[in-house]
């Protein structure tokens, strides 16, 4: 399962998500390295910027990791947010919608020119009865997408309840309204509260993967980062980790520009010959979209 918290704020929206993918009927561990959150940057430059996390069924029948799917349903087209979220909504109801299995997808996005506007999104197949509690999962994907007009905070996935019974939702709460430093501090208060329940719930993994997209675009050559644009992975020593956060900029999946870096980097410092040039058929067939 998964552990999702996001935070729209002042500076910015913040979006974290743990790694661990567990078997649905033992729990035991499956994978814990596994991509769960996307960034997109949409057409025009300097526009929308969204943030998306999964929790739910990690894997299509074809052996396909859920959040590799997400990358090669939301790239190769260079959309507009509605465009986008209507495709994915489509993409949900013909590939994943037909399967028992319950997934949502969460959706953080910051809109205008010094980020003044705010939305936050839900795909689910999920529905909770009231009465008992329990969950069914339905036929066809409901889709919401609700401006925000002030501070904002969430938890999701099969960590959410420990986040609220333990305090942890409140504490963010009280980050709201706060600046912090730089926005490494308040990505790092994510990340710790995802460590903390993952110590009570073995379906979230310790480790962690948390972005942030900052309100005020950073001028260019600006010296100052502090609240500049950043994703990273929160780990300890021994913990896995994706080599790659996947990011879609104007519907072109940069991943394969960072793997290639970091081959490159490699080789370089083992002292070896660097990697074959990509030929053009791998890279047109990295970058399209998902049939």
């Amino acid at each position: 399962m998964t552990l999702i918290l996001g935070m729209s704020k002042l500076e910015g929206i913040y979006l974290s998500a743990d790694f661990r993918v567990t078997d649905p009927t033992s729990g035991d561990v499956i994978d814990d390295a596994s991509v769960k959150l996307l960034d997109i940057l949409f057409p025009p430059a300097g526009g929308t910027r969204g943030l998306l996390a999964y929790t739910g069924l990690a894997k299509l029948p074809d052996g396909t990791p859920m959040g590799t799917w997400l990358v090669e349903t939301m790239r190769g087209e260079s959309e507009i947010p509605d465009q986008a979220m209507a495709h994915l909504l489509a993409r949900l109801n013909r590939d994943v919608a037909p399967r028992p299995d319950g997934l949502t997808v969460n959706v953080l996005l910051i809109e205008g020119e010094h980020g003044e506007r705010r939305l936050f999104g839900e795909f689910t197949n999920r529905k909770v009865d009231a009465r008992s509690g329990r969950v069914a999962t339905l036929s066809a994907f409901e889709y919401l997408m609700t401006e925000l007009h002030g501070p904002f905070a969430f938890a999701n996935g099969s960590g959410a309840t420990r986040v609220i019974a333990d305090g942890h939702l409140a504490r963010v709460h009280d980050q709201l309204t706060i600046r912090p430093r730089r926005a490494f501090d308040h990505m790092k208060l994510l990340a710790s509260v995802n460590r903390r329940v993952a110590e009570k719930v073995k379906t979230v993994s310790p480790a962690c993967h948390v972005a942030f997209v900052p309100a005020e675009r950073p001028a260019p050559g600006a010296s100052d980062d502090r609240f500049g644009p950043q994703s990273r992975s929160f780990t300890e020593r021994g913990e896995a980790a994706p080599a790659v956060m996947p990011m879609l900029l104007f519907g072109i999946d940069t991943s394969i520009m960072v793997r290639r870096g970091q081959e490159l980097f490699a080789a370089l410092e083992a002292g070896g010959a660097p990697p074959p040039e990509l030929d053009a058929d791998t890279v047109n067939r990295s970058m399209r979209r998902r049939d």
